[in-house]
């Protein structure tokens, strides 16, 4: 396997303004890639991966799908009943009921009608008290208007986080407890959690801000603007995690829900029901611009439908995210394929629209040289 063109493309990220990042690849639930660039990542290598939290949120909701306990079609006042009575803006500023209900699927899809307005009053009467907990803050999203009748459009959202306090009524258990017992546990994450304990602060890694155009990296306080308060669980955002960890859960997913071990998460009959694009065409029109082309979304983020329009050599299916902090992760359960990119940087607009699709296909032509050549030139 002749890994140069791959070497060279991270050891040069420093000079893309991109001081430490790390590179994990498996096939068939073997490292046959692995990475680190930057001298501080050995050590400090925990960093805050803000929307790739939404994997395992995802995956914990989906465990209890696969057990019967939660319907994917069941209205979300069913477990959170601040949801029962929700209203929606309208153009001409007027605020009138909802007319949809929205769904446990909506909040799979980001087509629930939530924003990410962290800033709302609702939000920040409740989080003054920094006790308040998972589903307390969670009710407080609903107090705001909806930006639209669910299930109408996308748009990237809280949906997620109320989908952690779901799970967490569900489940009847904190949600950071329910995703350590289902996932962190069984599948050896120890560095990886919801609120990072004094212990693990040395072994945090510098965080940075990206400077578009002069591709200049600038550090910045090391802290997730996620965690709301002392209590809450960003299901949308809020993990604290390393590369090393989060490669074993996009593996095992990888492997079709179960781990080299044995342990199972989900079923593959699951894991194959996330990697299926559920977007209508109408709302496709207006998913995501200016990137993710001949791709839709489902109930593990984004999904892979059409080759032709995306030029990806990944598999149909492949799905996965990434975050604000330039991490990625991709799953090719067909190709028995995982990749995790990790990364410390904020409002990196290299990575987002140019070094993920960049690495990806880096990845495809040295480990599955045969799939990259029936895309790529």
């Amino acid at each position: 396997m002749n890994t140069k063109y791959l070497d060279r493309y991270l050891d040069e990220m420093p000079q893309r303004g991109i001081p430490q990042c790390s590179l994990f690849v498996t096939l068939d639930g073997k490292t046959v890639y692995e990475k680190t660039v930057g001298r501080e990542t050995q050590e400090r290598n925990i960093g805050f991966v803000c929307s790739i939290s939404k994997i395992t949120t995802c995956v914990a909701a989906m465990r209890l799908v696969e057990e019967g306990k939660l319907g994917l079609d069941d209205p979300v006042s069913r477990y959170l009943p601040a949801y029962a009575n929700l209203t929606v803006k309208q153009k001409d500023g007027s605020v009138t009921p909802a007319q949809n209900v929205m769904t446990i699927r909506q909040l799979f899809t980001m087509t629930g009608g939530l924003n990410y307005n962290l800033k709302a009053e609702p939000i920040a009467q409740v989080t003054a008290d920094r006790s308040a907990g998972t589903i307390e803050v969670v009710n407080a999203f609903a107090k705001s208007p909806l930006d639209f009748e669910p299930g109408t459009k996308f748009q990237y959202s809280l949906c997620h986080d109320v989908l952690a306090a779901v799970v967490e009524v569900v489940s009847g258990v904190r949600f950071s407890d329910y995703v350590k017992k289902i996932i962190l546990d069984p599948l050896s994450m120890k560095d990886t959690g919801y609120h990072l304990p004094e212990d693990l602060r040395l072994r945090l890694a510098k965080q940075y801000s990206y400077r578009h155009g002069v591709s200049r990296a600038v550090e910045r306080e090391p802290a997730c603007p996620y965690v709301l308060t002392d209590n809450y669980d960003s299901g949308g955002a809020g993990l604290y995690t390393t590369a090393e960890d989060q490669i074993k859960l996009m593996t095992t997913l990888a492997l079709g829900g179960t781990n080299k071990e044995g342990y199972r998460l989900l079923k593959t009959e699951t894991v194959a029901k996330m990697e299926v694009g559920l977007l209508s065409d109408e709302i496709l029109k207006k998913f995501m611009p200016n990137r993710l082309y001949g791709y839709s979304w489902g109930l593990c983020g984004r999904v892979h439908v059409d080759p032709i329009v995306s030029s990806s050599p990944s598999s149909v299916g492949e799905f996965g995210w990434d975050g604000a902090t330039g991490s990625f992760a991709l799953i090719d359960r067909k190709n028995r394929l995982a990749i995790y990119f990790g990364a410390h940087i904020y409002d990196n607009d290299y990575m987002t629209h140019k070094g993920q699709d960049f690495i990806r296909d880096l990845v495809y032509r040295t480990v599955l040289p045969e799939e990259a050549a029936k895309i790529l030139p």
